[in-house]
């Protein structure tokens, strides 16, 4: 009895020292959350067959941390990021989300790559009311998940519209549309082929290919040129290159060409096939906008390269968050606040100046996208 009442009191001792040292440390860390970094998630494509957006995402975030930090951090404080690698796949981006949600010092997601990526990683984020910012997310019905669950990127449904138009306003009467055969690809292609009839033009050919890269598109691709339209249009990512170049230099197809993404590996890999191409462009090296050219010169002068689309969404989500919540306090609740609230995010892509949310939608209301051709090796706004 005696040794059992004495352990009892060691134990309790035990757990009154750690309680006390746990307040004592508690309040150590609170002193000390004033002077620590504001800490941003972000889930990519370090590795995997995407890993070159994922190095795309990474020099705009990187660049963008350092124009926040040298104009003053967020509330005083320094931005930092931490980095998750998904390869922009699904299963894996469910599983490192739980990740996210646990770290306290993370109080808002940026990423992923893909749409189908990142909406399975959101009901994690939307479970645990940690914003999910979703960039480069332009499938419509990415913010579904929930009121947590934002894109500040062009939908499909306002691109597609932009680049039929354009098509239309040549003249053309009949295309060919090959797309990606994944959720995005074919959201995308419905938008483009809904709208694209209203307009006058028959889609003469269609078909879906593989969303895992292959070496030979030519079985389609012959069907495409084959089918005699005014025009070929490619719905889809870097494969674009490579499409164009079978187009051109296997196929002989001298026609237009609407596909391709605006990087400088699209331009490297198609080099002179590339020419005349017209694809959805969110900026143009010739921009008169004030903070795009302090962008390009920055970007320049960190990687001695001109930079692509996806720098720049990268680069201003990070800009248009700690925008936000410089108007809010730097928390995951401040972040929503921000989000519903701030009517003057800066825009960096499209034709807007500034932008807002659709409270509904959680995607940018009214947006304004445009378009670019490729010219003499470089990206120039098509008008």
């Amino acid at each position: 009895m005696k040794k059992k009442t004495l352990a009892s009191l060691v134990i309790g001792l035990a757990f009154a020292l750690s309680a006390c040292a746990g307040q004592g440390d508690q309040t150590q860390t609170t002193d000390q959350a004033q002077d620590s970094p504001v800490t941003f998630g972000v889930i990519y494509p370090k590795t995997g067959s995407y890993a070159e957006y994922g190095r795309l995402f990474e020099q705009g975030l990187e660049l963008a941390v350092e124009k926040v930090n040298t104009d003053g951090g967020i509330h005083g404080r320094d931005l930092k990021l931490k980095y998750f690698d998904t390869q922009s796949d699904p299963k894996q981006a469910a599983a490192v989300a739980p990740k996210l949600v646990v770290d306290p010092e993370i109080i808002v997601v940026l990423g992923d790559y893909s749409s189908s990526s990142s909406k399975a990683a959101s009901p994690a984020f939307q479970q645990a009311g940690l914003v999910h910012y979703g960039f480069n997310n332009s499938a419509t019905d990415f913010p579904s998940t929930g009121d947590h669950v934002w894109s500040p990127s062009f939908g499909t449904d306002s691109l597609m519209p932009v680049w039929a138009d354009a098509i239309a306003d040549t003249g053309a009467k009949t295309v060919s549309v090959i797309y990606i055969e994944n959720d995005w690809g074919l959201q995308a292609y419905d938008y483009f082929a809904d709208h694209i009839k209203t307009l006058g033009v028959e889609i003469v050919y269609t078909s879906a290919y593989p969303a895992t890269p292959t070496d030979d598109y030519s079985p389609i691709l012959i069907k495409a040129r084959d089918a005699k339209a005014d025009a070929i249009v490619q719905i889809g990512y870097a494969e674009g290159a490579q499409i164009v170049n079978t187009l051109r230099d296997t196929l002989g197809y001298k026609g237009p060409f609407y596909g391709g993404q605006r990087t400088p590996e699209f331009l490297d890999i198609a080099g002179k096939n590339a020419e005349g191409s017209i694809l959805n462009g969110h900026f143009s090296n010739e921009t008169t906008v004030p903070r795009v050219q302090e962008f390009l010169a920055d970007f320049r002068a960190a990687y001695g390269v001109d930079p692509g689309d996806f720098n720049l969404s990268a680069y201003q989500a990070v800009i248009d968050l700690a925008y936000g919540i410089n108007k809010t306090s730097p928390t995951r609740e401040g972040v929503q606040e921000a989000l519903q609230t701030v009517t003057d995010f800066p825009a960096y892509i499209g034709q807007a100046d500034t932008f807002a949310f659709d409270q509904e939608t959680r995607r940018l209301l009214d947006p304004k996208p445009g378009l670019v051709i490729v010219e003499d090796g470089e990206f120039k706004p098509y008008n």
